[in-house]
């Protein structure tokens, strides 16, 4: 005999171990009810809900309904891709807009061809090194192809080619000065081109002037020099119609 059937239950004890098991067969259990008819009535009572939730249990799902069920969570998925697709979308659609406003509002800036100018000398300074002896007949090759050339010859030049003047391709030249040499810009004319007539920093001076179909900019440590090669070089450069 087991201590549970050797006691008495209460009526805690016995709701308990129905809660627990209402299939229970101990002696207890059955004694209890014997002797007080509500805990007889409650037992059966709790016997007969287990019995339902076991039916319910068992009935069968309905034809399909594993599928529709795969099918409302795949639409479901797919609606929250999409959602999240539509946001990424949204996303990089403002970036392309907010890109292509900046882009748009940097190219409309004023380009300051003198402060590019002095720039260029300070980072190009390999070019005043340099001694090529450029004969004018090559000059006048990669002149042609801004529509100039010069009419005589401009004194001596040690440095001649394009380069890359803001995204304006240009002729970078180092031509001989009454003291000391002195860099040459020729930049076609562009909207948004700004020039200074002169125009210094703590090293080098400068002279710009617009030109028929383009911008000639002098840089030097000399402001007499500068004076003389643009009178020299205006005198005799010429662009066709």
């Amino acid at each position: 005999m087991t201590q549970q059937e050797g006691v008495k239950m209460d009526d805690l004890e016995f709701r308990r171990t129905i809660y627990a098991d209402p299939n229970c067969d101990s002696k207890a259990l059955r004694d209890a009810a014997a002797n007080d008819p509500a805990k007889q009535q409650f037992w059966e009572e709790m016997k007969q809900l287990d019995k339902e939730l076991l039916q319910t249990a068992r009935v069968p799902l309905p034809d399909g309904l594993a599928q529709r069920l795969m099918l409302k969570q795949s639409m479901q998925a797919h609606k929250q891709q999409q959602r999240r697709r539509r946001w990424h979308l949204s996303i990089a659609a403002s970036v392309i807009v907010l890109f292509s406003v900046s882009l748009t509002l940097w190219q409309k800036q004023d380009v300051d061809l003198s402060q590019h100018a002095l720039a260029h000398v300070y980072h190009d300074a390999n070019a005043l090194q340099v001694d090529e002896n450029v004969p004018l007949e090559q000059i006048n090759a990669k002149l042609a192809s801004f529509g100039g050339q010069f009419t005589d010859d401009i004194g001596k030049v040690y440095y001649a080619n394009f380069c890359d003047f803001n995204r304006v391709k240009s002729l970078h030249m180092v031509i001989e000065g009454e003291h000391g040499k002195v860099t040459v810009f020729v930049i076609p004319h562009k909207d948004n081109q700004t020039l200074e007539a002169r125009f210094n920093d703590r090293q080098y001076q400068g002279r710009g002037m617009a030109l028929q179909q383009a911008n000639l900019i002098l840089v030097g440590e000399d402001q007499q020099s500068l004076q003389k090669v643009q009178d020299k070089l205006q005198g005799r450069m010429l662009f066709s119609a």
